[in-house]
């Protein structure tokens, strides 16, 4: 499934305005995916008895089948190959599993490294070192578009294929300045998902850890989602130079 380069341009502008066209062809799919995402967490974490385990596993599984989904859409647009909503969600729902796990992965890097960049000033790392970990965040993260749309004959080995591949397709020296800069990108959302959660607590919101973190993370997956299939597209392709 893996999408074609032909029409990707060359420049880094270009990527970024050729990521937001492929979104919004399928704007109205991918928000509604982002809307059934809200309301199955709002359900399971406001409306029902819950764990903050639950919550967590909740989260990481509606969002994996919602970036599957988006960078499914992409890589198939991006390529021009005419599918329907069903062949995406269908596509989606085979690569759900292995996406969730490897979103799982980047989720226990990402909180065991988190205190590090944002954590007290006696734990923050050097500043030397922050900008290595959000880039490994940005690799690591590319593994779910792995996931997604890299072609394989069993699914078994794909989660640690994934991983592997994401990394060293993006940490190519070639790709390394692109990559700093789609990991600042992607890290964005969890700083204002973190801040916007402050301030709700901060000002006693009502159920604020829910409106303060599910809405801003599901409107943003999607977007990350294609920005870093096209992203991962290029990086191949710059690796092949």
């Amino acid at each position: 499934m893996i999408s074609d380069d032909s029409r990707l341009p060359k420049t880094v502008t270009g990527i970024f305005v050729m990521a937001g066209a492929l979104y919004a062809r399928r704007f109205a799919l991918y928000l509604s995916l982002a809307a059934v995402v809200l309301l199955v967490q709002y359900v399971v974490g406001v409306l029902l008895p819950h764990s903050d385990g639950l919550v967590v596993g909740l989260s990481i599984v509606v969002d994996a089948f919602l970036f599957a989904a988006v960078s499914i859409g992409v890589a198939f647009d991006l390529a021009e190959k005419e599918v329907d909503w069903s062949t995406i969600l269908l596509a989606a729902n085979e690569r759900w599993g292995v996406v969730s796990i490897v979103y799982l992965a980047y989720w226990v890097v990402f909180e065991l490294l988190a205190p590090s960049v944002f954590g007290p000033p006696d734990d923050v790392a050097s500043l030397f070192l922050i900008l290595p970990i959000v880039v490994f965040w940005g690799a690591i993260q590319l593994g779910q578009v792995v996931a997604s749309i890299e072609p394989v004959k069993t699914q078994l080995s794909l989660p640690f294929l994934a991983i592997g591949k994401g990394l060293a397709v993006s940490l190519r020296w070639i790709n390394v300045g692109r990559l700093v800069l789609l990991s600042l990108i992607i890290v964005l959302p969890t700083v204002g998902i973190d801040l916007l959660a402050t301030v709700l607590t901060e000002h006693h919101v009502h159920d604020a850890a829910f409106w303060g973190n599910v809405p801003l993370d599901a409107l943003t997956v999607g977007p990350v989602a294609a920005l870093s299939t096209v992203f991962y597209v290029d990086f191949l392709r710059r690796a092949r130079t």
